[in-house]
């Protein structure tokens, strides 16, 4: 099938979206951030279970995003070959051979052309990849162009465009997107850093979902420390280390904390999880009553650091149960619409944006981490560029 312009730019960002087992891109060009995720959404930066490959030629660095590869890094590998021209998007049992580089100008300035199709796991074009992906190197994670980076201003991506006009809309979130406009770039760092996690094969709670282990690892960093080395980056800028530097840093107070974790138990998350699960389950939910609401909120490191904002949300004047329960439906169980669009359309009093993170990493424990001002600041005294709030 043949498609292009409009039809071209709904279809690829709809099998993105739905990816997954496989994304595999090959192109020369690649975009900034921003216009990426446009182009490809963002509902495969928490598919854990995606083979994600990523060749280009970084010898075309006046058009290649710094910022771009380095999330894409983040992910996975990115590999690079000399003289790739072709454009080529393989999202799970699905192709693009296409004209269109993963630019913005590509797919909302220029006429540009894809032959679409599924194909089958022997397909002439697995093997093209991966003879592709063997003759490729590996990007260093510390890549950077040798010039100016020319694509931090979209306008200059992918050759001269004076004079082109927009001719496509690139796909975009139903709502704009405002507290968790950066939460799908924390996952790729979150992620990032669970792989180094777990490489040290060395589990201190081996009976808690990972993302809850590496919680209780910075709330040690934060609050527990003789030192407390991450508590100066909840306002200061992230350390700028390698990634030696990073490892080493790891391994060293990983160490220290198996150490404190000596017959320390934190069960009470595994019973956190299994009430948020059970009380808010799809088949449940709709029974809740307003008197299961403080056991729930119990759960939640924000509201018994901060009981004021429980008070506030539990007061009937401001949350009603039903508000609250299309809420939860809405934010939880809500297929249709990527995570963030949802977080951002919760509003309850009193459930602020940590308590909306806090909720949805305990009902969805192997997928999304605890993200607060505790774990980000631990994730920048690691040396991720991640803000804290």
């Amino acid at each position: 099938m043949i498609l292009y312009g409009n039809e071209l730019v709904k279809k690829i960002r709809e099998e993105f979206d739905n990816a997954k087992s496989r994304i595999w891109i090959a192109v020369p060009f690649i975009g900034e951030w921003n216009v990426v995720k446009k182009i490809m959404g963002t509902k495969w930066i928490t598919n854990n279970h995606l083979d994600f490959k990523i060749i280009t030629d970084i010898r075309n660095e006046d058009f290649i995003n710094s910022e771009t590869i380095k999330q894409f890094l983040h992910k996975s590998s990115v590999k690079t070959l000399a003289g790739l021209h072709a454009k080529i998007y393989i999202i799970d049992n699905t192709v693009f051979i296409t004209s269109a580089n993963l630019t913005g100008t590509a797919f909302s300035r220029r006429y540009e052309i894809c032959e679409y199709f599924t194909i089958s796991s022997s397909h002439k074009i697995i093997t093209v990849f991966n003879d592709w992906w063997n003759k490729s190197r590996k990007v260093d994670s510390t890549w950077k162009p040798s010039k100016k980076d020319k694509t931090k201003k979209s306008e200059n991506e992918a050759g001269n465009i004076s004079g082109l006009k927009k001719l496509w809309d690139l796909p975009q979130n139903p709502i704009k997107i405002k507290h968790f406009k950066d939460y799908q770039d924390s996952i790729v760092l979150y992620n990032h850093f669970k792989g180094l996690y777990e490489s040290l094969n060395k589990r201190v709670f081996p009976s808690l979902p990972i993302f809850q282990e590496i919680d209780s690892f910075f709330n040690y960093l934060f609050h527990e420390h003789p030192n407390v080395p991450s508590l100066e980056y909840y306002k200061n800028p992230f350390r700028k280390i390698s990634d030696k530097q990073r490892t080493h840093n790891l391994i060293k107070y990983h160490k220290e904390f198996e150490k404190w974790s000596k017959g320390k138990s934190e069960n009470y998350r595994i019973e956190n999880i299994k009430l948020i699960k059970s009380k808010l389950a799809s088949t449940n939910i709709d029974n809740l009553k307003h008197s299961d609401l403080f056991d729930i909120t119990r759960c939640f490191h924000c509201m018994n650091s901060m009981p004021i904002n429980r008070t506030k949300f539990l007061n009937t004047k401001n949350n009603s149960i039903t508000n609250i329960k299309l809420n939860w439906k809405d934010l939880l169980h809500n297929n249709y619409e990527d995570i963030t669009t949802r977080m951002e359309k919760s509003k309850m009093v009193g459930f602020g944006k940590s308590a909306v993170q806090e909720l949805i990493s305990l009902y969805f424990p192997k997928d999304y981490p605890v993200i607060n001002s505790n774990s980000n600041s631990g994730l920048k005294f690691f040396g991720y560029d991640i803000k804290t709030y």
